[in-house]
Order: structure tokens, then sequence, then C-alpha cells
């Protein structure tokens, strides 16, 4: 993984459009290099690394970290909705429990109802 340090090394004469230090692998500083033999990558800019065989190229790198962000960007905007529907579910189950208390309760008024007109028609058949 490359990490990309914050803090440029070198004098004070260093410009500030020059590259970012780059780290490699092997945390070490990853020089900048550019390719020079002939081929279809000729002038492209690496970085790459002095302990091992590790090279990626400057755009490459860039990229991915884009991708990233984006992926990141994309992940926190989906744990919000996700959260947001959790609310919206526990706010719906509250609403779904206490519409099933005044259906129960509506229920036993009407059982209710129903018992003391049955009780009214057999005590007026009675007479």
């Amino acid at each position: 993984m490359v990490s990309q340090n914050s803090s440029a090394s070198g004098s004070s004469s260093q410009s500030r459009l020059s590259s970012p230090v780059l780290k490699c692998y092997h945390n070490e500083v990853a020089p900048l290099r550019v390719v020079r033999h002939n081929g279809p990558r000729l002038g492209m800019k690496f970085y790459a690394c002095a302990i091992g065989p590790w090279v990626d190229d400057v755009n490459l790198i860039q990229d991915m970290q884009f991708q990233i962000l984006d992926k990141d960007t994309t992940i926190a905007d989906l744990e919000n909705v996700v959260k947001m529907l959790k609310e919206d579910n526990e706010n719906l189950e509250e609403q779904l429990a206490e519409v099933g208390i005044e259906c129960n309760e509506r229920r036993l008024m009407m059982e209710c109802e129903a018992d003391d007109k049955r009780k009214t028609y057999a005590l007026l058949l009675s007479w």
C-alpha cells in the first residue's frame, strides 16, 4: 500500500509544485522516476522502491486514490441510508404496535357491547 507523507523532506528551496513524498511498502521514501527506454511508456513517471521490485505508475496511483475516496464516500452515504432506514423501521414498528393495541381495545369494546346487547335482548325476551 502506498502512503502519502504530508510533510515534504528536503531543503527549503523545494518547490511547492514538486511531487508528493510517497512511501513504498517497505515504509521507505519512493523516489519519482521517469521511463527513459524506448517503448510505449517512454516519458511516463512512476514511483520506484530501491529495496524491492515495487513500481507503480503515478497516474495509476492517483486514479486508485480517487477511486478509494469515491468508494469511501459511497460507503459513508450508504451507511447513512441504512441508519435512516433502521430508524424508519423502528418508527413503523412502534406505530404498528400502537395500531395493534388500539385494534385490540376496540375489539374488546365491541365484544362487550355485543354481549350487553345479547343480555338486554335475552332480558326483554324473558319478560
